[in-house]
């Protein structure tokens, strides 16, 4: 039965929501609890109901995939068709149940696996007519199914053990609904061709209106409208068995009443011919192993490969849906290998391809039956129906079998082609609309890679519109972790235009390239200032380079050096910095490219280039450093000498503690000479550099004035001199000299608003 249609038949519970990862539940879950499933046999009514039902469905579901299995040229071999998808199925309900995480979980033969074997069967029927006989084409059709099978197995086990349930997350989505849809679609014509003994072409459409067309296809539609209906109205999971009851009930007394016989019956295409010996055969029988053309099989592989990629979809979708439904945890990679070894197992029979079932799932999920045994006796049921059900033949109308596979087929048809245009893009609308059209003119194979392609270029052309320049700022509003005395900073802001940033991110490649060439050019462009220039591309949230990105650096790093400035990348993965190098053009003065760990470093480096082409420096005299920053700070050139008797003098060496985080803060600091820098520590990671502070700056004034403790540690980077002013320092200049310390209060008042409005300029500049 198709997972995707019965999503509405059997509707997930009010509420469903995950508790967790699916991914990462526990592999031996089971639900219900472990008390429950040792007193199973208080719901042991409710399991042989839910086992009865749940089989009767299951083995219905398996002979109406086998009519779509063998729906054209194959027809005269339905009751092969019927062995084939009973014993998969039979293979995959005991396997499944047994090895599934949840305990609840029934499987079928699935259409959407069905369909594409039915695609593949009528290929090598094609290829061999005329050229071999029924007993070899029928030979080699079993054994690629076996096959088949066997490998969806094989790939859904491996994927299971390499825990790659997340593989979900990676299909697109329009390829999905695209395949779903045209699935949808090959479902409704093999119903029409089952309904009408015979297969259905364009050309063939008139004849639908025929009266002895009309009097067979529109019952099927009106059953399949029907159990639509019903089973979304009501969400009762006994609608379909009554249904499906009601139909046998109406269709005998019609029988009955018209005095009609069975053979009239098989004869007008209203029942299913079964073989003299009223057996259905099995794949295995007759060993097709010795009879099979091997050479026709191999030109299928690649469709094979989009079984398996239909399969693995599928069943992860499936999957996610029980989970969601049933509100229990399901471990994926386990449902992988569960349904891995299922096929194997049933792939060695010759069996049909199949997964869990969502719509099955539910129903005994409803009925209270979510136990292990409940597969087990499913699987029983079918069983029984494959040893003496061949009589079924004689009993069910073909219209029937047309119904539920209209049914599941127009399901699919409305939600992924119909239904999903309110919820996906213009675009991507027009690719589902295009695989369809392909896998219905050309193949399945060519709508797959058509939709895979267009959907790439779409993403590319979505994702080529993405901004990979996050913000671009200049070393006027944007400094490194050094500060410098206010002399230094005031002319790194007059001349921070010399200093150009730009943060990327994302994935860089062919088509975003652009846009950092662009923006690179602009900067200096707009630009009217001389001398050295600085480009810093900041990488730290890049997670890759094509190779044209690459080549988009080579260019900007020549358009650098056109400007004669210097091209610098900070937060580079060693990988690509060295394939830059190898593509880095020949440079006279000094080397194209330069790198650093992080931003803050190149932004440092940048400043003290421009620090250093100063003429005219005013902090190069020692004295300068702090009499001279007091002297202009409070607009009193004895400033320092009259401060003097307030402050102690500290000489720190590397690695000295000058302020330890967490300590009370009572004291502020002045740098004569040396640099400290600043360090977040904690207990179980290493230290986090915030700043480094140059001769002419003040540190600890911040937790002085709020009265807290330290909020992190200042350390010596070099053999450092320092002035300490303390709390009780600051308190006896109050006293005798009020007005020194209020201009110092003024002062300290003043620092901290110009690190707050560079701050605000910051913000301001990367939000623009």
């Amino acid at each position: 039965m198709d997972d995707y249609a019965q999503a509405e038949a059997f509707g997930p519970e009010p509420g469903g929501q995950r508790t967790a990862d699916a991914t990462h539940a526990p592999a031996d879950q089971e639900f219900p609890t472990p008390e429950a499933q040792t007193h199973w046999l208080r719901n042991l009514p409710a399991i042989l109901s839910a086992g009865l039902i749940c089989g009767v469905l299951t083995a219905m579901f398996a002979i109406s995939a086998a009519a779509l299995l063998f729906s054209t040229v194959l027809s005269t071999h339905i009751t092969l068709a019927i062995g084939i998808c009973l014993f998969g199925t039979i293979v995959l309900s005991a396997a499944i149940a047994l090895f599934s995480s949840y305990p609840g979980m029934v499987s079928v033969t699935q259409e959407v696996t069905v369909v594409t074997l039915a695609v593949i069967a009528a290929s090598i029927y094609g290829r061999m007519s005329g050229t071999h006989s029924e007993a070899e084409i029928i030979a080699t059709v079993i054994v690629m199914i076996g096959m088949a099978t066997t490998l969806t197995g094989v790939a859904l086990f491996a994927m299971g053990k390499l825990r790659l349930g997340r593989l979900i997350r990676f299909i697109p989505y329009p390829v999905l609904a695209g395949f779903l849809a045209g699935m949808g679609w090959l479902i409704v014509a093999g119903a029409l061709a089952v309904t009408l003994s015979g297969p259905l072409t364009l050309p063939d459409l008139p004849k639908l209106l025929e009266a002895d067309a009309m009097v067979k296809w529109v019952p099927a539609v009106l059953f399949a409208l029907f159990v639509d209906v019903a089973t979304r109205r009501s969400g009762n999971p006994f609608v379909l068995p009554a249904a499906i009851a009601a139909c046998l009930i109406l269709f005998h007394t019609g029988v009955w009443w018209f005095e009609l016989t069975v053979p009239e019956l098989q004869h007008h295409g209203w029942l299913f011919a079964p073989p003299q010996t009223g057996n259905i055969h099995l794949p295995f029988e007759g060993n097709p192993l010795a009879q099979a053309d091997w050479s026709m099989i191999w030109p299928e592989l690649p469709k094979i490969c989009v079984l398996l990629a239909i399969s693995t979809a599928a069943l992860l979708f499936a999957s996610s849906g029980i989970e969601l439904s049933v509100r229990r945890d399901i471990d994926l990679d386990r449902e992988l290998q569960a349904a891995g070894l299922a096929n194997l197992l049933a792939g060695a029979g010759g069996g049909a391809a199949g997964f869990q079932g969502l719509g099955l799932t539910l129903l005994a999920h409803h009925m209270g039956a979510a136990y292990r045994i409940t597969g087990v006796l499913v699987a029983g049921v079918c069983g029984v129906i494959l040893m003496f059900g061949a009589t079924l033949l004689s009993v069910i109308p073909i219209p029937l079998f047309g119904g539920l596979l209209l049914w599941i087929g127009g399901g699919l048809l409305y939600q992924w082609l119909i239904a999903i245009f309110a919820k996906v893009s213009l675009s991507e609308y027009l690719i589902i609309v295009i695989i369809v059209f392909l896998m219905i003119t050309s193949g399945l194979l060519e709508g797959i890679v058509f939709g895979v392609v267009a959907t790439a270029a779409l993403f590319s052309l979505e994702y080529a519109r993405v901004r990979v320049v996050k913000y671009s700022v200049t070393g006027e509003t944007y400094h490194g972790r050094v500060e410098q005395n206010p002399d230094d900073h005031a002319y790194l802001r007059r001349n921070g235009s010399q200093i150009h940033l730009l943060r990327l991110q994302g994935f860089i490649f062919f088509g975003s390239v652009h846009q950092v060439c662009r923006q690179a050019r602009g900067c200096f462009a707009a630009s009217s200032v001389a001398g050295s220039r600085f480009l810093v591309l900041d990488c730290k949230d890049v997670t890759g380079f094509d190779s044209s990105a690459l080549q988009g650096l080579i260019k900007i790093c020549r358009l650098v050096q056109e400007y004669e400035g210097q091209l610098i990348l900070s937060a580079l993965r060693p990988a690509i910095s060295k394939r830059l190098n190898k593509l880095s053009p020949n440079a006279t003065q000094g080397p194209p490219i330069l790198y650093f760990d992080d931003v803050d470093t190149a932004v440092a480096w940048c400043e003290d280039r421009l620090l250093s082409a100063w003429g005219h420096r005013p902090s190069t005299s020692p004295m300068y450093r702090i009499a001279g920053q007091l002297a202009f700070g409070l607009q009193d050139a004895d400033a320092f000498d009259r401060l003097k008797p307030y402050l102690s003098e500290i000489t720190l060496q590397a690695q000295d503690a000058l302020i330890r985080q967490g300590d009370p803060g009572t004291d502020i600091y002045f740098i004569e000479s040396g640099t400290v820098k600043v360090q977040l520590e904690s207990a179980t990671n290493p230290p986090v550099h915030l700043r480094t502070l140059r001769p002419g700056t003040v540190v600890g004034e911040m937790s002085f004035f709020l009265q807290r403790v330290r909020t992190a540690s200042v350390i010596a980077e070099t053999t450092a001199t320092v002035w300490r002013l303390s709390q009780d320092d600051i308190e006896r200049m109050t006293r005798s000299q009020p007005a020194l310390a209020a201009k110092l209060h003024e002062y300290f008042l003043r620092t901290m608003a110009e690190r707050l409005d560079q701050s605000n300029l910051l913000v301001r500049s990367l939000t623009e």
